[in-house]
């Protein structure tokens, strides 16, 4: 069985928390050029704090529209546990998927072109760029084991909200750091100012490929491999009904171990995606 079928669209991305502490890190990150460009696109004060509020929820926007713009797909990356980096560029079939999206919408808004996409303004190119940014360091959005980026694998107890394997990475790992978005982008933010300048420096560095791929590889180490996930046959079911019968079948048990071990690595990523989207914001809006 080897036939490719269309890339679904995961029921989900980092639920609104994570991907609001993502946009607040950022803010705090933002040249004075790139922070009077933004609060101009959303319409805001020119402060640190009005704008960390409006991008924030800027942040959650194109989940919101993912169903009226039939954008879902520009949400993930479907890397197979077989691939290499090299199968990037293969995966993003039509360019439809987060890394190409990701560079799509940082060219129309450095050359400040709302017709570089006529569906879309500059101001929604730059809520996409915010979400995807975000979506990319998830690890589930850049990896795959015929399973829907992980939505397929139901947990033997649901955790809190999450009924599946890729809404805990979603949702509990946020949440269970016990504070809302200010409060831990706050407290992130704080790490990353203890951190050596070097170190600082490297967890800004990238681009999407490099993002993707990074995440890819954590999704394979500590998702698939940890939780003893067989690897399957290289397809995209379109609904977990079409998975393979051993990913329908299996059921996830997620401990409180495993939820604690975990819980560094997302910090790291939200840390990550905050600092590469202050830096690509930056460049791209003419303040570097």
């Amino acid at each position: 069985m080897t036939a490719v079928l269309l890339f679904p669209a995961p029921a989900q991305c980092w639920w609104d928390e994570g991907h609001q502490v993502i946009a607040r890190i950022a803010v705090k990150h933002l040249t004075p050029a790139a922070l009077l460009r933004v609060s101009n696109l959303l319409d805001v004060e020119n402060t640190p704090e009005a704008v960390a509020g409006a991008m924030a929820t800027a942040s959650i926007w194109a989940d919101q529209v993912m169903a009226d713009t039939e954008t879902g797909s520009w949400h993930f990356l479907n890397l197979t546990l077989q691939d290499s980096r090299a199968n990037i560029a293969g995966r993003c079939p039509d360019d439809d998927c987060a890394t190409v999206r990701v560079r799509l919408f940082a060219a129309q808004l450095k050359a400040d072109d709302p017709a570089a996409d006529s569906r879309f303004s500059d101001e929604d190119a730059l809520r996409f760029l915010v979400h995807i940014v975000g979506d990319l360091h998830q690890p589930l959005h850049a990896s795959s084991d015929a399973d829907q980026n992980g939505n397929c694998e139901t947990l033997d107890v649901g955790i809190d909200q999450a009924k599946n394997l890729h809404a805990v990475w979603d949702g509990p790992l946020v949440s269970r750091m016990g504070v809302d978005d200010t409060a831990l982008a706050t407290e992130l933010d704080a790490e990353i100012a203890d951190m050596p300048d070097d170190e600082r420096a490297d967890f800004s560095t990238g681009d999407p490929d490099d993002w993707a791929w990074e995440a890819h590889r954590l999704a394979v180490v500590n998702v698939y491999k940890r939780l003893a996930i067989p690897k399957q046959e290289i397809v995209f079911p379109e609904t977990c009904s079409q998975a393979p019968d051993e990913i329908q079948q299996l059921h996830v048990e997620i401990d409180e171990k495993y939820m604690h071990d975990m819980q560094p690595i997302v910090r790291q990523q939200l840390k990550k995606a905050g600092l590469r989207l202050a830096r690509l914001l930056n460049e791209t809006l003419g303040g570097s």
